[in-house]
């Protein structure tokens, strides 16, 4: 999840409005995002190109169907925008898309949060399921998602056949894509996740997490973070809530350290997207000097910079995230001065590639929407179904080879060497 850039996603705030209609679609037995009927199977809809096929590095897939019911399965018509309780990734939209693979990020809010953004404290006193996320234990509630994901998936698999699944290794993710499916990888969005035990990284690594964001919204035990939602002037409209007293633009700590250290030798991929500056900086001579010399990504980012928040890429991050093989991840925003064209994300997302490839070369380009993190999206990739667009404006700009690197090859070189022992 993300905030910040041109038309910043406004996540916590989103959260808070998306969570009260929740709670009251729930009292009144709605318990899914509207949708369209089922399209029809994968072999009559065949994804693009498998050359040009899309690996996403970051997107939100089962959030709403965890908050809210939502059906993964089910084809949505997602609009531009902010609109917290529809649905942009589903089944049909990453077919549609030509999407291969998709990593799938574990969130579980903040405890801060509850106390920051003072309507979320009072939903907990009422609703079960707010109380729920409000007291649990944060990695009882981590398990509790990761199985929420592989049940989803296995739920898509009964209503509309063996067109997707879950790899849970390298080996699996190479056996998935030669057959033609779509693959989807957990990921895990913040170092709170792990309840303070260094030790469960081991665990997630055995259930088949690729990657870990380690700071978040707001500070955690490895470190601080970025005061996006500070930085938003939509906040003004939430008095009481996201107040400076809660955030922390301290780098990382030592307990920070030891994680980096730990999620390097076993094997998932460390994205200090969220970080400061000097978090970033700190995390990526820390792998620079790791024997075994992992890569760095940041999975979701506007580029160039666009919010005064401090999270997304410098020029100099993008030079170091490339040094260690890595990958800066482009989220689908488009720039303030775009608003209103038809193509506005497509124009915001080959400049941010010029962006990346300027400072960091052909190798450092990846895609990561962030899409269903609750983020503004615009009218042209404000779904899965947007690579298709912006895949054939690629190719207009563009080599096929480097369009190739850009979608899918540049990811799946940091996966075989980021991920696993």
């Amino acid at each position: 999840m993300h905030g910040g850039g041109p038309t910043p996603p406004a996540t916590r705030r989103g959260f808070l409005k998306a969570t009260a209609l929740a709670a009251m679609s729930a009292a009144a037995g709605v318990t899914e995002t509207p949708g369209n009927s089922p399209a029809t199977a994968v072999a009559e809809r065949p994804m693009a190109d498998a050359r040009f096929g899309v690996v996403d590095l970051h997107t939100h897939a089962t959030l709403k169907p965890y908050l809210f019911g939502a059906k993964f399965w089910r084809a949505h018509g997602a609009p531009a925008g902010f609109f917290p309780l529809k649905m942009c990734v589903d089944l049909d939209a990453l077919m549609d898309g030509g999407v291969k693979t998709f990593v799938c990020a574990t969130y579980v809010v903040e405890r801060q949060m509850f106390t920051d953004v003072w309507p979320l404290g009072l939903l907990a006193s009422v609703s079960p399921t707010a109380a729920h996320l409000a007291t649990a234990p944060m990695d009882a509630l981590t398990r509790e998602y990761l199985d929420f994901a592989e049940k989803m998936i296995e739920e898509a698999r009964q209503r509309r056949g063996d067109i997707i699944e879950v790899a849970h290794s390298r080996a699996d993710m190479r056996r998935i894509n030669a057959a033609g499916k779509i693959c989807m990888l957990h990921a895990v969005e913040g170092a709170h996740h792990l309840n303070g035990d260094i030790g469960m990284v081991d665990e997630l690594f055995k259930r088949g997490v690729c990657c870990m964001v380690v700071p978040h919204l707001y500070p955690n035990k490895a470190g601080g973070c970025a005061d996006i939602m500070g930085m938003d002037m939509r906040t003004r409209f939430a008095p009481g809530c996201f107040n400076a007293k809660f955030q922390d633009a301290a780098g990382l700590s030592d307990w920070g350290h030891q994680l980096v250290e730990k999620l390097l030798d076993v094997g998932i991929i460390i994205d200090p997207t969220h970080g400061t500056r000097e978090y970033r900086k700190r995390v990526i001579e820390i792998a620079r000097n790791h024997p075994k010399r992992r890569p760095v990504i940041m999975s979701h980012v506007c580029a160039p910079a666009a919010s005064r928040a401090g999270h997304d890429p410098l020029p100099e991050d993008v030079r170091e995230i490339a040094d260690t093989g890595g990958v800066v991840g482009l989220m689908m925003f488009f720039r303030p001065e775009l608003a209103g064209r038809d193509n506005a994300g497509v124009e915001s997302a080959l400049d941010a590639v010029d962006f990346l490839v300027q400072h960091g070369g052909e190798d450092v380009v990846a895609m990561g929407s962030d899409l269903d993190g609750f983020t503004t999206v615009p009218k042209d990739l404000r779904s899965p179904r947007g690579y298709r667009t912006l895949r054939e404006a690629m190719l207009r700009k563009y080599t096929g080879d480097q369009v190739e690197k850009f979608l899918h090859g540049n990811a799946e070189r940091v996966l075989r060497e980021g991920w696993g022992k």
